[in-house]
């Protein structure tokens, strides 16, 4: 685990609810420049797994936020 260590400050894009998840695309040129998918970027101190980095293209990201995410921080807020 990895404390302390912030990159950027990312800027929320999009916010897209489906049934059964939240996505969530952040700008962030800095984190995203190597990304891939299934890497974590922490956001707002939460460890999430890129499902779609087109970092190298746009600087932004997208993860999934789940129900169990969603409510045990304040990413619901988003």
């Amino acid at each position: 685990m990895f404390t302390g260590i912030v990159e950027e400050v990312g800027e929320v894009l999009a916010v897209r609810e489906s049934a059964e998840v939240v996505l969530l695309t952040v700008r962030g040129p800095t984190v995203t420049s190597d990304a891939a998918h299934g890497d974590s970027i922490a956001v707002n101190g939460v460890c999430l797994t890129v499902i779609d980095p087109a970092g190298s293209t746009d600087g932004t990201f997208t993860v999934e936020l789940v129900p169990e995410t969603l409510k045990r921080s304040s990413l619901s807020a988003a």
